[in-house]
């Protein structure tokens, strides 16, 4: 296994952008759980089926799960953008293309990174509302949309990955 070369890729303003956006969206879990959490029942849905109809319950303290987990996801890819070098590429990396597709490899993270904790976020806040009898279920069309944006930016960051 060929050393690919080691680059201190400074943070751009759209990394800072999507972190100052996944920071928000992560306090706003955290803040709307604990305001929402007096009024929440003790047992709420906490699985749905393909129709976004309720099908599993479970305790209430379930949803500090969804905020921790994206939270850990968060601090992950934070820490993974540091080691660009440490990536698999589908092209050999040569002094010449490695910014290039560190750069872009970490542009993928940045995109994944606010991807995932918006997804979180919603689904915690999708089954606050329907604990709280505000909405039946967390929608169907919601989840396939957030995963198919998530697959999209996957796809053509590869494509672009790939030159």
């Amino acid at each position: 296994m060929s050393k690919l070369p080691k680059l201190v890729i400074p943070k751009t303003n759209l990394e800072r952008w999507h972190d100052g956006l996944s920071i928000i969206i992560l306090l706003f879990s955290f803040v709307y759980l604990i305001v929402k959490w007096s009024e929440l029942p003790q047992t709420i849905a906490i699985h749905f089926n393909g129709s976004g109809e309720a099908d599993g319950w479970g305790s209430k303290a379930f949803l500090f799960i969804l905020p921790i987990f994206a939270l850990l996801i968060f601090i992950g890819l934070t820490l993974l953008r540091k080691v660009p070098h440490q990536f698999n590429y589908m092209v050999p990396i040569t002094d010449q293309n490695a910014p290039y597709q560190y750069k872009n490899s970490i542009y993928l993270l940045s995109w994944i990174k606010l991807d995932l904790v918006a997804i979180f976020a919603y689904v915690q806040w999708a089954v606050i509302q329907d604990a709280l009898g505000i909405t039946s279920g967390i929608g169907i069309w919601r989840i396939p949309i957030a995963l198919v944006i998530l697959l999209a930016t996957v796809v053509f960051y590869v494509m672009k990955l790939r030159k």
